[in-house]
Formats: structure tokens, sequence, C-alpha cells
């Protein structure tokens, strides 16, 4: 079988799709909104943490700042589920940011289009 090709774009844009359906349902079943909110961010996480793993030793600059946009997600999102910060525009405006590290840096060797 081939290899699936996941575009950093798309994966991006596919992640804005599921928050903004979850804002929708937010608006009806606040709690249920929230989870789903959370839950948006599980693809961009995984496509990630799958990529640093299998290409540990062919990184370059921009995936630097790629791991710190990631870690930050993670780190903001377990600090919204244990109580320590409510606050989901950070999640969006570090979305935006990696959204134009993506676009900044278009075709990355080593990087799956």
């Amino acid at each position: 079988m081939g290899k699936i090709r996941i575009s950093e774009r798309k994966l991006i844009l596919f992640t804005v799709g599921l928050l903004i359906v979850a804002g929708i349902v937010r608006l009806g079943f606040y709690k249920v909104g929230v989870w789903l909110f959370y839950l948006a961010f599980v693809p961009i996480i995984l496509h990630r943490l799958r990529f640093y793993i299998r290409n540990v030793k062919n990184l370059h600059k921009v995936d630097r700042y790629r791991r710190f946009t990631l870690g930050f997600i993670i780190a903001t999102i377990i600090l919204n589920l244990l109580g320590f910060q409510d606050v989901e525009f950070v999640l969006l405006f570090v979305l935006a940011i990696d959204y134009l590290i993506v676009i900044q840096n278009p075709r990355v060797p080593g990087e799956r289009e």
C-alpha cells in the first residue's frame, strides 16, 4: 500500500473546521462543546507526534518552532483540563501562529505534502 500523505495546511484547516463545529455545539450544549473544542486538536497533535517520532534525525530549523507550538498546545490543553487556566483563545492564537509558520515555509525536505 502507498503512503498516505497529509498536508499540514489541510490538517490545520480541518482542525479549524472542527473548532467551528465545536463552537456551534457549545451554543446549545456547553459542556459537550468544551470537550469537542479540546478533541478538535487531537488530529493535529497525533500527526505531529507521529511525524517527530518517525523523523527524529531529519529535522530542520522550522521544526523547532513547530515543536514549540505543539508543546505549547499540549501544555495549554492540560492546564485547561486541570483547571489552572480557563482560556481557550490562547489555543486559537497558537494555532494561527502555527499556520503562519507552515505557510512561511511551504516545502521543507522530509515533510510529507
